[in-house]
C-alpha cells in the first residue's frame, strides 16, 4: 500500500482548469494541500502546466493554483492528477481550511 505524505480527502467540488485562452469544467476526486485529482474528459499530457480555479466556503473569490499533471488515465473514467506548484502560504492555509470543513461535513 502506498504511503503518502499529504493525506487526501475524497471531495467533489466543481471547478475549472484554465488552460491558455480556454477553460474546461472538472470534477474533483480527492484533494490535500498538495495537489488533487480530477475526472475530466480532457487529457492532457503528464508535465504540463495548467491553472485550477474553485471556490471554497472560505474564499469569496476564485481559489487559482499552478498545477502539473503528474498522472492521467482513460479508464475507469477519464481522471488526471495534478500536483501544486509555487502554492503560496494564503492560498496553502484557504485549501487546508478547505479540507478541514470537508472532514467536518463529512464526519460530524
Amino acid at each position: 500500500m502506498e504511503e503518502r505524505k499529504n493525506k487526501r480527502l475524497p471531495v467533489e467540488v466543481g471547478c475549472w482548469l484554465v488552460e491558455m485562452d480556454e477553460a474546461s469544467c472538472v470534477y474533483t476526486l480527492n484533494v490535500s494541500d498538495t495537489g488533487v485529482s480530477v475526472i475530466t474528459d480532457l487529457l492532457l499530457p503528464v508535465g504540463r502546466t495548467v491553472h485550477l480555479q474553485f471556490f471554497t466556503p472560505a474564499s469569496a473569490e476564485a481559489v487559482t493554483v499552478e498545477a502539473e499533471v503528474v498522472w492521467n488515465r482513460l479508464e475507469p473514467e477519464g481522471s488526471m492528477g495534478l500536483r501544486f506548484l509555487s502554492v503560496d502560504e494564503q492560498k496553502r492555509n484557504v485549501i487546508r481550511e478547505f479540507i478541514r470543513l470537508e472532514q467536518q461535513r463529512k464526519n460530524p
